[in-house]
Order: C-alpha cells, then structure tokens, then sequence
C-alpha cells in the first residue's frame, strides 16, 4: 500500500492566492482555493472518509451519458481524471480555460447512483460562474459532495484504489479546504 497526498496547498505568493485576497468577500474566495469540498447548502454527517474509488479517465472527453449510467457509485468517490492539473498546473489562464464541465444529464445520471464524492483534478464539473455553483448544489441535494483541484497524474490511476478525505467544517467559507490521501497498490 502507498499512500500519496494528492491536495494542492496555496502559498502566499501563488497567483490564486494573490487574486483571493483581492476579492470583496476575500474569506469566501480563500476557501475556494486549492484543494476544497464545495458545501453550498450543507456539509457531509462526518469530518473523514475513506472510500473505494471509480476512475474515470476523461483526458481526452468528458463522459457520456453511456459511460455513466451503468455506473455502481454508492458509498464510493468518482474520480474524474481530466488531465488539467498535470497538462498546465494550478490556478492559470489555461487550467481556467478548459473545459472540464458535465453535461448536465450526465452529471443527474452520475447522481442516480449515489457517489459520496466527485473528485476532479480541475476547477469543477459545471461552466465558471452560476452553473458551477448550481451543479455542486444539485450534487448536494443528493449528499454528494463536489471536491476539486487533486493533484493527480495519468500514471497513477492504474493502482489507485481509495481515497482518505478529511476536511475543516469551520471555515465560515463555502469552500473548505480538503485533504486527499490517494491510496495505491505498491506498483506506483
């Protein structure tokens, strides 16, 4: 067993960080930085988790409602591997700028079958802005909790195979920064 910290921790001097601080509601934005689990509208019951993972390597293509709607999730955390993290690294113009939203009907299917966590190595599963908040909504209206920004890389998802997450409930900030534990079999 191999156990890997796969959250992103900001710097004072990361350009995310920077932009934060910036915010007219700079404690909100701070929360939404780095590793976090969105919690809109309520939290998960516990503070730690361990989980058995599904990955799903959408690199090339977000999923589709084929790839989804067979899917046994209960209890589990869909990981979704976009690539964004390891292709252009944290919190600049071109990890903003792609595209790693579901499409809707993908995203009430993914639900169907009660995830516990979506973890994605990139900004979110809905388009910046309003979308992106409704979706973590609707994701929370079926205690499923939306975590975004891991650190994840294409060789490591051969032998992952749970996730540990814990996370602070008393950041006043809809964003509450996470820790992910990627545990692996010993191939990595």
């Amino acid at each position: 067993m191999n156990r890997k910290n796969i959250s992103i921790e900001i710097s004072e001097d990361h350009p995310a960080y920077q932009w934060a601080k910036r915010q007219s509601d700079s404690v909100n934005a701070m929360g939404h930085i780095g590793t976090h689990i969105d919690c809109y509208t309520k939290m998960p019951l516990e503070t730690a988790y361990t989980t058995p993972v599904h990955i799903i390597d959408c690199s090339e293509v977000m999923p589709t409602l084929e790839q989804v709607e067979t899917l046994e999730l209960s209890g589990k955390s869909l990981l979704l591997y976009t690539g964004n993290f390891e292709e252009n690294g944290y919190g600049n113009p071109n990890y903003g700028a792609k595209s790693t939203v579901l499409n809707t009907d993908v995203l009430d299917s993914i639900l169907k079958s009660s995830p516990m966590f979506i973890v994605i190595d990139s900004y979110g599963i809905g388009a910046h802005g309003d979308e992106h908040i409704s979706f973590d909504k609707r994701c929370e209206e079926n205690n499923c909790f939306v975590i975004e920004n891991v650190c994840l890389t294409k060789v490591m998802l051969d032998t992952l195979y749970s996730l540990e997450i814990s996370f602070d409930p008393s950041s006043v900030s809809t964003g509450k920064r996470c820790d992910v534990i990627a545990i692996s079999h010993e191939e990595e």
